[in-house]
């Protein structure tokens, strides 16, 4: 009899870790056939399909993204907001979650309700862009496309559930000798809170780097532009000439233009820096995970 439940748990292990890396492997595919095919020459691309392998390697297609200095204007730019951003973000919603968490405010269930309503109902399109450009006049400044997205109710709320679940006696003790609230954000609610900082952090800083919505709103005659605006713009403008180039009349050579591994450059560009964030913050991931798993 346990003899068959070792062999039971050995075929249970067997199969979840034979599934586990089918599922890594089906999620790794995808990146890894981008990534080839940015680096393959566009005829052979369009003779050979997307492939995991290259039968011809070429740097074309990263030479025409990155041709010029507008791209390179817009990776200081994207860096610059996500920087920013990602860290005032953190800084006000933090504070205003804090808020929230305390129990001897009085006002604190009609803040969270306030925030609650932000959340589940948004302004329109038209309003928004009437009080972003008319009211606040953000338009052609680089504080537009860090401001409105800043303030994110649904993070604020995971700030708040975080803080809230934090030992209240450390408060207590820090608020009855005389630490004000500023000292114990900042010197122990943050400081216990790195798990939660870093999974908000890296989703917001995410949400900052891929942003074009505010870039194409908010930016007319501006010099800086944010890098998926302008990754965007020249998509747009290859795909435009490649339908030209179909119209009878139309002398247009394609073969200098690589428009399938461009694609594919542009996208392996855009996240190329948020990969390489990830293993940094991935620790606190795990431990937040096994947070409160053990009591002592």
């Amino acid at each position: 009899m346990k003899e068959s439940k070792d062999l039971g748990d050995r075929v249970f292990v067997v199969g979840a870790h034979a599934y586990l890396i089918l599922f890594i492997l089906f999620c790794i595919l995808p990146f890894w056939i981008m990534v080839v095919a940015s680096f393959t020459d566009d005829l052979v691309l369009r003779q050979d399909g997307y492939l995991p392998w290259a039968r011809q390697w070429s740097l074309e297609a990263y030479r025409w993204v990155l041709r010029g200095a507008e791209v390179r204007t817009g990776y200081l730019t994207t860096v610059f907001i996500t920087t920013v951003g990602t860290l005032g973000s953190l800084l006000v919603m933090s504070g205003l979650a804090y808020v929230m968490s305390l129990k001897r405010l009085r006002w604190r269930s009609a803040l969270a309700f306030y925030v609650f309503f932000t959340m589940i109902f948004v302004p329109g399109l038209i309003p928004w862009f009437i009080v972003t450009r008319n009211l606040y006049h953000l338009n052609d400044k680089i504080w537009a496309l860090i401001l409105p997205m800043m303030m994110q109710p649904f993070w604020i709320f995971v700030l708040r559930n975080f803080f809230a679940a934090l030992p209240n006696e450390i408060m207590e003790s820090a608020y009855l000798d005389g630490a004000n609230d500023a000292t114990i954000l900042f010197r122990i609610v943050l400081p216990l809170s790195k798990p939660v900082l870093a999974t908000v952090g890296l989703f917001t800083a995410v949400a900052y780097w891929n942003d074009w919505f505010l870039g194409v709103m908010l930016l007319d005659f501006a010099s800086f532009r944010p890098l998926s605006v302008i990754i965007l713009r020249m998509v747009n403008n290859v795909q435009a000439i490649a339908t030209a180039a179909s119209y009878p009349g139309v002398s247009i050579k394609l073969d200098a233009i690589p428009t399938l591994a461009f694609r594919m450059a542009t996208a392996c560009i855009i996240i190329g820096p948020i990969i390489l964030v990830y293993p940094f913050v991935q620790r606190y991931f795990v431990q937040g995970l096994t947070m409160g798993a053990i009591k002592g």
